[in-house]
């Protein structure tokens, strides 16, 4: 077995971004409104992760340069929802930071309270657990408070920088 004791040397930003646009990757939209404020803030996720089924843990990583991530980190409940390929648009109007992100088309109020996008493929409020540094990101660990799942079977992608569905047209 050999053993690295030197550093790594450090790569191209640009070049891993590029390598890892070729693995497609789910769209999810985290959603919270803090009590104390009042103000529902919402972020685009390209890591959601499903961890466990007892107890039924999701988690998701969060850029330390986040603006949302401040305001979503005060909420009780988060909303988490994977959206579907039908809701591109929906998806770039969240992208946008003086973009109004909550026109009430686009959301409804779960069953504890938190905001989730109507139409996605699948919802889920959960509690944060845990917030752990990991490199420039921070990983989220969510204990899932209740789901669900639409009749909708297409995802939202993203891959080589556009985003799309998985199933054919």
């Amino acid at each position: 077995m050999t053993i690295v004791t030197e550093q790594l040397s450090t790569i191209d930003p640009t070049h891993v971004r590029d390598v890892m646009s070729k693995v497609p990757t789910s769209v999810t939209v985290v959603a919270g409104q803090p009590e104390l404020t009042g103000e529902r803030a919402a972020m685009i996720v390209g890591s959601f992760v499903f961890i466990s089924l007892h107890p039924c843990l999701v988690g998701f990583f969060v850029s330390h340069e986040s603006t949302s991530w401040p305001q979503l980190n005060k909420a009780t409940v988060l909303g988490i929802s994977i959206l579907a390929s039908t809701q591109k648009q929906f998806c770039r109007k969240l992208g946008k930071k003086d973009a109004d992100r909550f026109d009430d088309e686009f959301w409804t109020r779960g069953n504890f309270g938190a905001p989730l996008a109507t139409g996605a493929l699948a919802s889920m409020e959960c509690q944060l657990e845990n917030v752990t540094p990991v490199g420039d990101h921070a990983f989220v660990l969510a204990p899932v408070l209740g789901l669900s799942a639409s009749s909708t079977t297409d995802p939202l992608v993203f891959q080589n920088h556009e985003f799309s569905g998985l199933l054919p047209r």
